[in-house]
């Protein structure tokens, strides 16, 4: 039974921090493991269609950059959004917060739908630009018309949603909503792969994906109509849009880091497809992509977990609540860090298994594998600081901050360094991946540099105090 929108703020207000960190960030681990599960399953289907199996993962790694594109956009207006909609009713400013829902929503609608026509307009430059070949190419276009041409709307909208629900404390909702895709197309894909579509899985699976989508939008479409009267930040209403009182410059450019974040990745990730894509090496090709859905597990529930506590540092940071937010902030990088240090080991022992398990009939895409997730793993510890750091940033509106983060770990760094370790040591392909840990050191570096900085220039609110628990 919906709670009021009383009830929802009170976990970021009164609940026991514990109680709290639960509260808020076990609906949005589990939704992102479900998320992931969901996003293994074409892998785990296509490893097993038979003898074009390595062609169908390739094809679906090279594409996976261009999707994840979408999850930029819903970054973008959804991060940027929900940290608004916490600082606002932190203030008890409802109005602002009903203000801030609507124009977050209907930006990324319209964001959405740009989206769509560019890659209507310029698909096949796009496809060879992230490491398609002829060989790959129609695989790749058939799976974009699909999920990303028509499918840009509810797969932005339905992530979207999800960061703008949370705001308002209903974490568990917004966990049904996204968890919902996933399960879907868990049992949606082998229907569609490997019965109405047998001929075509790569089309099936997509087709799967979309519908998935498509009906999580529904669900939280309908949570909000059913909900706005009790929890008036909800809207659907176009008329409710406002740009007054600093709601584009807050949405956007406290978004911006989140969306780069996620842009950069997939950038990082398009030049380590072509460096170590050659006719040759589709092996190695298929062998990266497995190991880095095998990795998305540990980074996806250290971004479920950061997220979730997002709203909760927003809130008590607005409302001035100093010694709560300190405890959740220290909660956040003690469970985070934990975490990240026992999935690095599972994957330093264990990766052999993981890569055999996505593709257990391909031994040489596993050996590549299994050497790619070793290097992968050494990042994971580094990641959950540099996740934690930026989610302060973003939560309290620190926006230059959260930016040199967001482009530091992935694009600025890694990509120079893949060059430099490929063709200036003789590491050669392991040599590209192990840019990611290197990268990761120094944007460790940097982000507790950017701590300390802002201890000294802000002696009131030392976001440095608020991590290594110094009093003011």
């Amino acid at each position: 039974m919906e709670n009021t929108k009383r009830d929802k703020t009170e976990i970021f207000a009164k609940y026991p921090i514990s109680k709290a960190f639960l509260a808020l960030c076990i609906p949005t681990v589990i939704s992102q493991i479900i998320m992931i599960i969901y996003n293994y399953a074409d892998t785990l289907y296509l490893g097993r269609i038979g003898d074009d199996s390595v062609k169908a993962v390739a094809a679906l790694g090279i594409i996976m950059p261009i999707f994840v594109i979408m999850a930029a956009i819903a970054n973008l207006f959804g991060v940027g959004g929900s940290s608004l909609i916490a600082r606002f009713l932190g203030r008890k400013e409802i109005e602002n917060s009903k203000k801030t829902f609507a124009f977050s929503l209907y930006g990324g609608l319209i964001a959405a739908l740009i989206y769509s026509l560019i890659l209507i307009i310029f698909h096949e430059p796009l496809i060879y630009l992230v490491g398609g070949t002829s060989e790959t190419y129609d695989l790749i276009y058939r799976y974009m018309i699909i999920t990303m041409i028509i499918g840009s709307v509810p797969t932005i909208l339905n992530n979207l949603f999800g960061h703008l629900v949370r705001s308002v404390g209903a974490s568990f909702h917004s966990s049904i909503g996204m968890s919902l895709g996933g399960i879907l197309n868990i049992i949606l894909d082998p229907l569609f792969m490997f019965v109405i579509l047998k001929d075509d899985p790569l089309s099936g699976a997509a087709i799967a994906t979309l519908i998935s989508n498509i009906s999580a939008t529904l669900y939280f479409i309908i949570y909000i109509l059913i909900s706005k009267k009790r929890i008036k930040t909800f809207t659907l209403n176009p008329l409710d849009i406002s740009v007054k009182n600093g709601i584009f410059k807050e949405v956007f450019f406290v978004g911006l880091p989140a969306a780069l974040g996620t842009t950069l990745a997939m950038v990082s990730n398009i030049f380590a497809n072509v460096l170590i894509n050659k006719p040759t090496n589709i092996y190695a090709v298929a062998g990266l992509n497995v190991a880095k859905k095998a990795n998305m597990l540990a980074f996806n529930i250290l971004m479920g977990m950061t997220q979730g506590m997002l709203p909760f540092i927003a809130y008590n940071y607005a409302s001035g609540n100093r010694d709560r937010r300190v405890k959740g902030i220290k909660a956040m990088y003690i469970v985070a860090t934990s975490f990240a240090i026992i999935m690095m080991l599972t994957y330093m022992f264990f990766g052999k298994y993981l890569m055999q398990f996505f593709i257990p009939e391909n031994v040489e895409s596993i050996e590549y594998g299994t050497s790619f997730l070793r290097i992968l793993a050494l990042a994971v510890p580094l990641c959950a600081i540099s996740y934690s750091t930026a989610t302060i940033f973003q939560a309290i509106g620190k926006k230059i901050f959260a930016f040199i983060l967001s482009i530091l770990r992935k694009g600025l760094l890694d990509v120079p360094l893949m060059y430099v370790l490929k063709y200036l040591t003789p590491l050669e392909l392991n040599g590209v991946i192990l840019a990611t840990p290197i990268a990761e050191i120094l944007s460790v570096a940097v982000a507790m540099t950017l701590l300390s900085i802002s201890n000294k220039q802000n002696k009131k609110k030392e976001i440095g105090d608020e991590i290594y628990g110094r009093e003011e």
